[in-house]
């Protein structure tokens, strides 16, 4: 009876301690069971369905897709040799708007945020003229920026006019004609960009220790070489992670031409995500769209690493 009695309380705490485990088990599946499920489905399926895709074709006499192994890539490298492709084209433009991100916007958003964070007069209102780009839609900032340079009602045209310089004006208008339709789309990126990398730098130079900073101005450090030996290592994490975004930029750019040009004129301001957009959009090819993404993977993933380790070399991660 004794030893009945001392069993009983156990098992009931036992009992307890299983439906408390239970309880956790189901409160951590609750927290995981969303992006799990996101993951799932909109990576695994959809990666998966992409690389099968890619060796199908649709069979408009039976309404679905059938297996054709290689001929899509087999068209893609053969359409890209040809003497009027736009793909040419598209891989130069997106190399060109990598280069503009890493090596223009960047540097430029990193000094604009340096002289912010060292409170130079009217810092907040140059602040907030940097950032408003980047708070505003891109379709209707894509629609002012093309507002300025139309032919009829354009700010910048009718100014040429008035200075007598209006037989400078593009016969077919700023973006219909083939030398200036990419610069102005360069120039929208730099005007549009700056913003979004100026507040993200400012957030990392804001916290740095000012202790650091009084310590060099005790031994006569310059505000340029506070720049350069202190403030740009100590942000060097936030710069290597806008640079990685910057490289990425070559396969995903694609929404700032199409608004503003549609790739026009004859393909000058195509880029390769553009390009597969309108397969997809225009002439409803999923399959070619699907073989230039599978390609854009296997040429970026390499890619995208090996900036990875160099930058974690340029940039080590300092704590402070």
């Amino acid at each position: 009876m004794n030893a009945h009695r001392e069993s009983a309380p156990s098992r009931e705490g036992r009992a307890d301690r299983k439906k408390a485990q239970w309880k956790r088990a189901l409160f951590i599946f609750s927290f995981i069971a969303i992006p799990l499920l996101h993951f799932t489905l909109f990576f695994i399926y959809t990666n998966a369905d992409t690389i099968f895709l890619s060796f199908q074709t649709f069979d408009n006499s039976t309404g679905g897709y059938k297996w054709v192994g290689f001929r899509n890539y087999t068209e893609f490298f053969t359409s890209f040799v040809q003497p009027y492709s736009i793909l040419p084209k598209a891989v130069r433009n997106s190399i060109y708007f990598f280069l503009l991100n890493d090596f223009v916007i960047l540097p430029l958003s990193f000094f604009a945020a340096f002289f912010l964070y060292k409170k130079m007069p009217l810092g907040n209102v140059f602040r907030i003229l940097f950032f408003l780009p980047s708070i505003i839609s891109v379709v209707v900032l894509t629609m002012l920026f093309s507002f300025m340079f139309d032919s009829s009602i354009g700010v910048f045209d009718s100014l040429l006019r008035s200075l007598g310089l209006g037989e400078h004006i593009p016969e077919l208008g700023w973006f219909g004609d083939r030398r200036t339709a990419m610069p102005l789309l360069l120039v929208y990126c730099i005007w549009a960009g700056i913003g979004y990398n100026v507040v993200l730098l400012s957030g990392a130079m804001s916290r740095i220790p000012q202790e650091i900073i009084e310590s060099g101005r005790l031994d006569g450090m310059s505000m340029s070489r506070e720049m350069w030996s202190i403030t740009l290592p100590l942000v060097g994490s936030t710069i290597s992670t806008l640079l990685m975004m910057g490289v990425t930029v070559i396969f995903t750019l694609f929404m700032q031409p199409m608004l503003i040009t549609n790739g026009g004129p004859s393909g000058e301001t195509y880029t390769i995500a553009l390009y597969i957009v309108n397969s997809i959009r225009s002439e409803g090819n999923l399959t070619m769209g699907a073989t230039v993404g599978i390609l854009c993977a296997l040429v970026g993933t390499p890619i995208v690493i090996l900036v990875r380790k160099i930058l974690e070399k340029t940039f080590p991660i300092y704590e402070y």
